[in-house]
């Protein structure tokens, strides 16, 4: 397996941080030891050291100690983890490796499954909430299709919420920060009944925001929300247990407009005004967080779950079945011209239901052989309706449907008292229907199935010592997928967008040194893709508006190396690391699209350009995490002390699929920080906190928008949050 080490630089970033990493142990004089972290990545609890698996799991109190409140900061403590914020929720793909699914259509699966208590959220958008009361979550990175109940071709997310405890107990945060951020969360958790057990959470949340509209002195880009989860777990009798779990959460935003990067002088908007009108008071730059705009935007999501687990012991088997409904509502108003002299707006209205089932058969972890085998159905309606005027109209509504029907099986054989072999397989079928209307005209319907079979393999060979060794192989899928945009046609109903397939292969070492003192995981992956499934944004020669169109991209490699490293250097300080070094290439996307304003010169013939050989877009070449935890012992206070520090850096981006240079974003770093204070008998903690304490300013994304401005060049950029320093107190009571 071949990985580019692409510069002298960065390999001398790598080799610095694993000396460093490796080093640590080396000042170790106390004999504290890490603890053992637990994970359900092979659908039973196992420690994450023994299994031949790339994942990441962060437990509640990491998830707190490194500042973990949305689901957008889970990039803190996965390097290989990209979370992209766009233009409203449905446009913020999630990506591992540099692998995932951007496309405003609203029937394509993502590459990165979401899994929340065992049921696959219908939508990635639904994953941008308040991570309340979370036990654990573990990314598991590259292909997940023979367990998992959903297929993922990249990777999966999965978040596993607190149950009931045994003894009565109840929690209240309270938060505010500098930037007009006010949270509270709560939950509360106990017996009923000597069998009965419940757990009820919940939180609100309201940020003002952090982009200023000039043309209404409002402040923008900010988010309320608020939701509340039940969950009860009854043990019906000694082989039967039942687990309902309820959830609701309501969010209502005015995000994200998008401020002018840069602005050609001879730039005129759709109503011939030049830049010095619609950019009164505003000087284009990537640093620039103020727009002016007469419409703001508005978004109001809807997102309801029941799930039903009932468990049931067959002797040494378990016997379980997993049922799930889901039911999401989004609504979003836009102003795209992004100016206040005229008025060019956009609304659209999404509806998803989601069922699925489950059934699953868990064997007892024999010392010679065990299995998991499964049944997985799952159906999902969406409709959606999408209005666009007074110019450049679109008005039209559609329904879009998927059914998958699945098998799976997983086994572990163990040769030997020193090596394991893991082997899985997994028969997948699933049928699509699209009906989509413009009013006045008949619909264009379509339907398609496909059908495939993945596998999985893989060997470990475990050492004298607490050292792991695995090598496996894994195949991944993404079904095909109607991409239903206004531009949706007679030809797009007859030939959906074909299945997206994967095919990975890992090298790998986890090991615990230094009587437990220290954590070094390393991965060696090479995945290849075959029907990459990726969108570009291109001009409508005819009408001079965007277009944006989902495309196969022919073949797709990506490669590289991941190291996760915990050392324990004293029994009050903990160091973390991680590290994705990954080289994201696409090998064949002849007749792609030019990006506007491309000249032949710079590859554009006939307005096609081939993309063979270019670096993915939004795939960083390296990642780093770092992340120090020190615990202060006060023998003569009521209370101790601690301080948290992370930090991210990320090398540059290309934010285009077409390759348009325009839209980069150079390599930033992100540190935050968390001091407090912690009763001795956890009654309560106090914690003051910095995010970016660097104040560095970066983009999350851009985009030329020449369409509406005549043909010149005008580039628009998604400011986050995070992009500029803020502070606040955090206050949190148990009881």
């Amino acid at each position: 397996m071949s990985v580019n080490i692409l510069s002298k630089k960065r390999l001398s970033i790598v080799v610095g941080l694993l000396s460093a990493g490796i080093g640590f142990p080396g000042a170790v004089q106390a004999q504290p030891q890490l603890e053992e972290v637990l994970v359900t990545a092979q659908k039973r609890e196992e420690s994450a050291q023994d299994i031949p698996v790339a994942v990441s799991a962060i437990d509640s109190e990491s998830l707190e100690n490194m500042g973990v409140n949305d689901f957008n900061d889970l990039t803190k403590v996965s390097p290989s983890l990209t979370i992209t914020q766009g233009d409203q929720a449905n446009n913020s793909p999630i990506a591992l490796r540099g692998i995932g699914t951007f496309a405003f259509g609203m029937s394509i699966e993502p590459s990165v499954a979401v899994i929340i208590d065992d049921v696959p959220v219908a939508a990635s958008a639904q994953a941008f909430s308040n991570l309340v009361d979370v036990e654990r979550i573990e990314v598991l990175r590259g292909p997940q299709s023979t367990l998992f109940g959903k297929s993922a071709s990249a990777g999966v997310i999965n978040i596993t919420t607190k149950g009931p405890s045994e003894y009565p107990e109840a929690t209240i945060e309270l938060s505010a920060t500098d930037d007009e951020e006010v949270r509270v969360l709560g939950s509360a958790s106990g017996m009923l009944t000597d069998t009965l057990g419940v757990r009820v959470s919940g939180y609100h949340s309201d940020y003002e925001g952090h982009v200023e509209n000039l043309h209404t002195g409002n402040t923008i880009n900010g988010k309320e929300s608020k939701g509340l989860r039940s969950k009860f777990r009854w043990d019906a009798s000694a082989d039967l247990t039942l687990t309902l779990i309820a959830d609701i959460n309501e969010s209502e935003d005015n995000c994200c407009a998008s401020p002018f990067n840069y602005a050609s002088p001879e730039a005129r908007n759709i109503n011939g005004d030049p830049p010095a009108v619609w950019l009164e008071g505003i000087t284009p730059s990537r640093e620039n967080d103020q727009v002016r705009i007469d419409a703001e935007p508005r978004n109001t999501s809807d997102d309801w779950s029941t799930t039903l687990k009932a468990e049931y012991d067959m002797g040494e088997h378990t016997l379980a079945s997993i049922t799930g409904l889901r039911k999401w509502e989004y609504t979003f108003f836009q102003d795209i011209d992004a100016t206040q002299t005229f008025e060019l707006n956009q609304s659209s209205g999404y509806e998803t239901d989601l069922l699925t089932q489950e059934f699953r058969l868990t064997s007892p972890a024999y010392d010679k052989f065990d299995y998991v085998a499964g049944l997985y159905f799952e159906k999902k309606d969406n409709s959606r309706w999408f209005q666009r005027g007074p110019v450049f109209v679109a008005d039209w509504s559609a329904e879009a449907d998927n059914e998958i029907a699945a098998v799976f099986a997983q086994g572990k054989y163990s040769i030997n008292n020193s090596l394991t072999m893991i082997g899985g397989l997994r028969y997948h079928e699933e049928d699509i229907g699209v009906s989509f209307l413009r009013p006045g005209d008949d619909p264009l319907t379509g339907t398609s199935s496909d059908d495939v079979v993945l596998g999985k393999l893989s060997l470990q060979y475990f050492t004298a010592g607490d050292l792991m060794f695995f090598a496996s192989y894994s195949q991944g899928h993404k079904g095909e997928g109607y991409d239903i945009t206004s531009s949706f046609s007679e030809s797009s109903a007859e030939s959906p967008v074909g299945a997206e397939t994967s095919d990975s292969f890992e090298l790998g070492m986890k090991g615990t040194f230094l009587n437990r003192r220290l954590q070094l995981n390393t991965t060696l992956f090479s995945t290849s893709y075959e029907g990459f499934q990726a969108q570009s944004t291109v001009t409508n020669a005819e009408t001079q508006t965007l277009e944006f169109k989902l495309n196969n991209v022919g073949d797709l490699q990506t490669s590289g190396v991941e190291v996760d490293a915990v050392a324990l250097l004293t029994e009050n300080l903990q160091v973390d690391m991680g590290l994705a070094l990954i080289d994201a290439e696409i090998d064949e996307f002849t007749g792609a699209d030019c990006y506007g304003l491309q000249t032949e010169a710079q590859g554009c013939v006939d307005g096609k350009q081939d993309l063979s050989g270019t670096k993915l877009n939004n795939s960083p070449d390296l990642k780093v995490t770092l992340g120090a935890n020190y615990d202060w012992r006060f023998d003569d206070m009521p209370f101790d002390g601690f301080i948290n520090g992370s930090y991210q850096w990320q090398d540059e981006v290309r934010f285009s699929l077409l390759n348009d240079p325009t839209t980069y974003q150079d390599a930033y770093g992100i540190f935050n920080l968390n001091v407090g204070i912690r009763d001795k008998d956890d009654a309560y903690k106090l914690t003051l906190f910095v995010n970016n304490v660097t104040d560095e300013s970066y983009v999350s994304g851009a985009g030329q928008s020449q369409g509406l401005f005549g043909g010149e060049s005008v580039l628009t950029h998604q400011v986050p949050r995070a992009a500029q320093r803020y502070a606040g107190v955090k206050l949190k009571l148990n009881f």
